[in-house]
């Protein structure tokens, strides 16, 4: 709700200052063809252009590096959970509920909270702590070379690493200054072409408008990226999902042996 206001504050100065440039501000034509036509105008213009495209660049690569860290957290579940049934019975159980607990609680508790707050739920830090300690506490496998548990504790290593990684994640977002000089240099790009046409000149008046358009598109589109989890770009919990799933299929192919 708060991007809609802000987005309808956007357009609002890009439509009034356009109103004001073209009946009361209107530019002479000794300078916009001198130091406004010459300096000004392309100076803001690079301004804008650089800033937004930084903007999108950042938010692209936000989007992508929290996409790469939820495959990688996926798949360290799933690791863990065969690396479980190499253990006694009763301990690698322990470990599979709790595993099974935490990514049901990411997927239920975390991301309606990643979306809306850009933070991670309490539940899903106590359900991690629970695995990792069920981890700790796993004994020798039937190999008897210890290797299955240093295996089990590094995958349970790289979970705790793979939450950490997503709760920067998701209060990541384009910088506020970045978004402050975008929003700035928009609204004067929008509105100096109004100020710049001879009056009655109605084609100039049209591509003017078109030009305010998609100022404003651009300044949208900042606007609605938010946060890898959330906006036009946003990561869903498909994959941790398509995990648990996973463990599924793990267990049956482990009872019919």
């Amino acid at each position: 709700m708060l991007t809609f206001f802000a987005l309808l504050a956007v357009l609002a100065a890009m439509v009034g200052g356009a109103v004001l440039a073209a009946w009361r501000f209107r530019i002479a034509d000794d300078f916009s063809g001198g130091a406004v036509g010459i300096i000004i105008a392309p100076c803001v213009l690079s301004l804008y252009l650089v800033a937004a495209a930084m903007a999108v660049v950042i938010g692209w690569e936000d989007y992508k590096a929290a996409e790469d860290g939820l495959i990688a957290e996926a798949q360290a579940a799933q690791e863990l959970y065969w690396s479980s049934t190499a253990f006694p019975e009763e301990e690698g159980a322990a470990v599979r509920d709790h595993l099974r607990t935490y990514l049901t609680t990411v997927v239920e508790e975390d991301w309606p909270r990643m979306e809306a707050r850009g933070e991670l739920s309490g539940q899903g830090d106590d359900d991690l702590a629970a695995l990792s300690a069920s981890v700790r506490v796993l004994s020798v496998s039937d190999s008897g070379d210890g290797l299955d548990r240093l295996t089990a504790r590094q995958e349970a290593t790289e979970l705790n690493q793979a939450r950490g990684e997503r709760a920067d994640a998701a209060g990541d977002g384009i910088p506020l200054v970045l978004t402050v000089i975008s929003v700035t240099t928009a609204v004067v790009v929008a509105v100096l072409p109004f100020a710049m046409i001879k009056q009655g000149s109605r084609v100039a008046y049209f591509w003017a408008a078109v030009n305010l358009a998609f100022v404003f598109a651009t300044i949208a589109l900042l606007f609605s990226m938010g946060t890898p989890y959330s906006g036009v770009l946003a990561n869903d919990a498909g994959g941790i999902e398509e995990a648990i799933a996973g463990f599924d299929r793990a267990d049956l192919a482990l009872g019919s042996r």
